[in-house]
């Protein structure tokens, strides 16, 4: 904090210098030393609780900025001070004058640094065409999105069920009226299996004091539906909601001067449970601000010890999931949005412009478990200038290698426009659809969306076809939502002839079960030696309301993975004479 302190008192440092050897008068010494000093109180409070940057255009800016009002206050006083004295002679005069044009001077040239700085920081800004070049990025097509599966691709929780189990479960924390839960979640894998960490964070300063440390974290399992957060009991010093040494952030920017932070810090835990602080830095090219996300780093940090590593994002630890933080991912996903063609586009002609919606729960992104145990961040985007609901794309960026692969959409809707659809049908109860994402199922773009209520508790899931909001599916768990999704999927026979996985069989077979559902005009039926369930239409065939067991059928109908089956067509029942 020190060296920060003096680099950025260079100007009032050189400045009270040149004056005292410059300017030999009476009082000068005192009136210089005086605001040096009082100018070093102030930069290292300001050092010390704000952590100013450590760019060196924003040094460059601070120290013209502050030279100018260091020596702008020694004019004033120089001026006050001088016609106090007796200066009616010419000599008195003219060392006045001198030293007033000496003290012009002073102040001309460190506004001159900081025009310097601005135009410096301006040019950093505009010229954003090389940091949106430096994002590892790849384009695919929609169609080769992340597949669904059965009990395979996990559906988790909302970050607000979490956080409201959480709150029902303070009293599992000692002194738990110290402590507050923060406002996000952290998604990682521990022991194979994805769950969530919600840290505690200090209830005030007072709070603070009295406690010490934290007494743990909460974890919890992030793809069961019922899963109730358990405390961990591992408790730490150094955490975000801390004061004075003890702050995570004021730690880290101690500890690793020569780079700049680029998120809030996030809580991990290794394979034995300590927790770790994790915040993505970077350095920033020559004379600018601009990150290059090819060369990105990640500091780790004990929570316990405060003794902290930065790494190289091929070179992190195993147990880091989220090396690229959601913050970090959702400046990458408006930089990707925004700067394809530079700057000013964004203003003018806005060719290639893609919107995120910021959906996602975290700084506007999602994070989604995938099969192969890496997380990765998603985020839809839309047409900026456009009213419709209708989705340009959406992104998946990995967590752990920054890498971020573009998905192109034509024709679906955005998250903003599912979300509002499902909400539709549970007008009545008032439930929000929350954390929508986008899956591929049977070779459609499907929405799938948490129903949530007024408490975010869970009260069933919500999917959606992308393309056609009239097929839908919605079911009290993820696996329930599915087969009705499928179901709706085959009976809409445009759908299930674009459906890959999705065959015209000729079917013969005698019943083993079968059921009339008369509110919807079907009968369902299954086969001897088959576990498929089969539906027919009441309204195209009358007869099938006829239906016992150990009749013979013989029917068509369209075939989906071995799910439910739908649009059956040609039925006959061969034991009705």
């Amino acid at each position: 904090m020190l060296v920060m302190t003096l680099i950025y008192m260079i100007a009032p440092i050189i400045l009270c210098l040149v004056n005292i050897l410059l300017l030999k008068t009476s009082h000068w010494y005192v009136w210089n030393l005086t605001l040096l000093v009082v100018f070093g109180v102030i930069t290292y409070l300001d050092v010390y609780f704000l952590l100013p940057s450590r760019n060196l255009l924003s040094i460059i800016i601070s120290n013209g900025f502050w030279g100018m009002i260091f020596e702008g206050i020694m004019l004033f006083l120089w001026l006050k001070f001088s016609d106090n004295e007796d200066s009616h002679d010419d000599a008195s005069r003219e060392k006045r004058n001198s030293n007033t044009k000496k003290l012009i001077i002073g102040i001309s040239t460190f506004a001159i640094v900081w025009l310097v700085g601005v135009v410096g920081g301006l040019h950093s800004k505009w010229s954003v065409k090389p940091t949106w070049n430096s994002i590892s990025k790849q384009y695919s097509k929609s169609s080769e999105a992340p597949t669904f599966k059965r009990n395979e691709t996990p559906i988790a929780l909302t970050p607000d069920t979490v956080l409201n189990r959480v709150h029902k479960s303070m009293s599992d924390v000692p002194n738990s009226q110290y402590y507050d839960t923060p406002d996000t979640v952290q998604a990682q894998y521990f022991n194979g299996k994805p769950v969530y960490i919600i840290p505690l964070s200090y209830a005030d300063f007072f709070t603070m004091l009295k406690a010490k440390e934290i007494p743990g974290y909460f974890i919890v399992d992030a793809t069961n539906q019922n899963a109730e957060p358990k405390f961990m009991k591992k408790s730490y010093k150094y955490a975000s909601s801390a004061y004075f040494n003890h702050d995570v952030d004021r730690q880290i920017y101690r500890n690793n001067p020569e780079w700049l932070t680029m998120s809030t810090p996030q809580l991990e835990i290794d394979n034995d449970g300590t927790p770790y602080w994790v915040q993505t830095v970077f350095k920033a090219e020559k004379f600018s601000r601009r990150p290059n996300y090819k060369k990105l780093h990640v500091v780790v940090m004990n929570a316990q010890t405060g003794k902290q590593n930065t790494y190289s994002l091929k070179n992190l630890p195993k147990f880091i999931d989220e090396g690229i933080t959601s913050d970090a991912a959702a400046s990458m996903n408006k930089i990707f949005g925004s700067f394809q063609h530079g700057y000013w586009n964004q203003y003018f002609g806005q060719t290639g412009i893609i919107k995120p919606t910021n959906n996602g729960p975290e700084a506007g992104v999602t994070s989604i478990f995938n099969r192969d145990g890496s997380i990765s961040y998603f985020t839809d985007f839309t047409n900026p200038n456009s009213k419709a609901d209708s989705a340009m794309g959406y992104t998946m960026i990995n967590a752990r290698t920054g890498e971020l692969t573009y998905y192109s959409a034509n024709g679906i809707m955005d998250s903003s426009g599912a979300k509002e659809n499902a909400e539709q049908n549970y007008k009545a109860q008032k439930w929000d659809a929350e954390m929508p994402v986008l899956y591929n199922i049977n070779g459609r773009p499907t929405w799938v969306m948490t129903i949530l209520d007024k408490s975010d508790a869970i009260r069933g899931y919500y999917y959606l076809d992308a393309q056609d909001q009239s097929i839908y599916g919605n079911g009290d768990n993820p696996t329930s939502a599915l087969d009705v999704f499928r179901q709706a999927l085959a009976n809409n026979s445009a759908t299930a002839k674009n459906t890959p996985g999705a065959e015209k069989q000729t079917i013969k077979g005698t019943v083993d079960r079968s059921a009339v559902v008369s509110s919807k005009n079907k009968v369902m039926f299954t086969l001897q030696g088959s576990d498929t369930v089969y539906t027919v239409n009441t309204n195209d065939y009358d007869k099938a309301n006829l239906i016992r067991l150990g009749d013979n059928l013989s029917f068509k109908a369209s075939v989906v993975n071995g799910q439910s089956i739908g649009n059956v067509e040609e039925f006959k029942n061969d034991s009705l004479k």
